[in-house]
């Protein structure tokens, strides 16, 4: 994963993206979007590996980001699209509070992709939770 893009560095950018959005990026392991996280990355079998070389790389500015995840997204099945937009979900919910900036990035994949927010429920339940 650390030499090219997939689904699972896009799983990281989303979660990057999203841990961001509101303007504070926490690493403090008790954060619950950093709970989530690692509930992500050990569910999708996200190696320390692979997260460590994510996170020391030139990750470029949310814009760019944003533009390497839809690119991922793109060439994703329906079903993993989902997916990641029930992982983006489970973190804007993390913390309790969702930030405007949040719910505008989670629609905005949303609509991209043209999916339902049903199946993203749906699919949410599935998921490990930290609550």
């Amino acid at each position: 994963m650390s030499t090219t893009l997939n689904y699972k560095s896009g799983l990281l950018y989303l979660y990057w993206l999203m841990s961001g959005a509101d303007g504070k990026k926490n690493f403090d392991p008790n954060d619950p979007e950093w709970k989530t996280m690692k509930l992500m990355r050990e569910h999708e079998k996200i190696t320390d590996i692979d997260f460590n070389s994510f996170i020391n790389s030139d990750l470029g500015s949310s814009d760019e980001q944003l533009e390497i995840v839809m690119q991922i997204l793109q060439k994703s099945s329906y079903k993993e699209k989902v997916r990641a937009l029930a992982w983006m979900d489970l973190v804007m919910i993390a913390d309790g509070d969702i930030h405007n900036k949040e719910y505008e990035l989670y629609i905005k994949v949303l609509k991209k992709f043209d999916i339902n927010d049903e199946d993203v429920k749906s699919d949410k339940i599935n998921l490990p939770n930290i609550i």
